[in-house]
């Protein structure tokens, strides 16, 4: 299996679909397309949250300024409290590496 930072966005989505749909009731099981778009309003309804807990923390500017693997493990450290018993914290870790730290983190709602 390759390593999580190096699988598409749209696996990483379906992870966190799978998550956050996983104590769900349905009358049958979501697709991938359908875990994708629960993953993808989660992460954009969480967005401030990230920011909050990303934008100020030195480990990721650090990260971010080395390689992937030092800012992938610097996102975890920093989500890992926060997000981890909801959702994979590696998968979003990687979303965001996706989206962009420096993104995230320009001007608040200036996605």
């Amino acid at each position: 299996m390759e390593p999580i930072f190096e699988l598409p966005l749209n696996e990483v989505e379906v992870m966190i679909g799978e998550a956050l749909l996983a104590d769900g009731f349905g009358a049958k099981d979501a697709n991938d397309a359908e875990k994708r778009l629960v993953a993808r309003r989660w992460f954009q309804a969480n967005m401030e949250a990230f920011r909050a807990a990303v934008c100020g923390s030195g480990s990721v500017v650090a990260g971010a300024n080395k390689d992937r693997n030092a800012l992938l493990g610097a996102l975890v450290d920093v989500l890992g409290s926060r997000f981890g018993v909801t959702v994979p914290v590696a998968a979003v870790s990687v979303m965001i590496m996706h989206y962009g730290v420096d993104r995230l983190c320009a001007a608040p709602g200036g996605e």
